[in-house]
């Protein structure tokens, strides 16, 4: 199993940006990417069934995939499955925007892939992901930030009982006691109205 550290800082202030690395086979990890688009997440984790000598089977690849990242916020750790329902689907191809070269199989077949999506709407402004002790794989994770100049794409990769720097998103949209006042001060406006002009035209 791949043992690197973390190669690159991910999502910090001051991030490098990771060059294009390529790997003759990606079997030994799993390929995670996440999007941010404001308070709002997006999460796909692929695995490599076919050429992943951790993962025997489309059943291993499933459970691979919901355990191998949980969401930090605060002193509160949740799988990604308790924060969204997942949507799982068949791959032939990896994703074209990943940060790495996967070589084809060596017998010229598709790769035999599973990929897991979440989306959620953050409850907090800032969160973490990690990787729980214990877990058998690694994981390639990139992040595109809307929000970020250039929207580029940064990586890393993580082990064992790693995470990631706390990721900074935009506070989620509450609704506060002066909006509510002026919410309520216009519909109270357009009752009246109503009363005193609307109503007229059903007598």
């Amino acid at each position: 199993m791949i043992r690197w550290k973390n190669l690159l800082p991910l999502l910090a202030g001051g991030a490098m940006m990771a060059p294009l690395f390529a790997f003759g086979h990606a079997c030994e990890f799993l390929v995670a990417r996440m999007e941010v688009k404001g308070d709002r997440l997006q999460m796909e984790i692929t695995a490599d069934y076919g050429g992943n000598p951790l993962i025997s089977d489309e059943a291993a690849a499933r459970d691979a995939l919901k355990s191998i990242l949980q969401v930090r916020t605060g002193t509160q750790t949740r799988s990604l499955e308790e924060l969204a329902p997942l949507n799982i689907g068949h791959r032939s191809e990896w994703d074209p925007d990943a940060p790495t070269a996967f070589a084809p199989t060596l017998d010229g077949q598709p790769h035999q892939l599973l990929a897991a999506v979440w989306q959620w709407q953050a409850d907090a402004a800032e969160l973490s992901l990690t990787v729980p002790d214990g877990n058998l794989h690694d994981v390639l994770l990139w992040t595109r930030d809307e929000t970020l100049p250039g929207k580029q794409a940064k990586w890393m990769m993580l082990i064992e009982g790693e995470s990631t720097p706390v990721i900074t998103l935009q506070k989620p949209r509450l609704m506060t006691g002066g909006m509510l006042v002026v919410i309520l001060c216009v519909a109270g406006l357009l009752l009246t109205a109503w009363r005193a002009f609307g109503a007229r035209g059903y007598r």
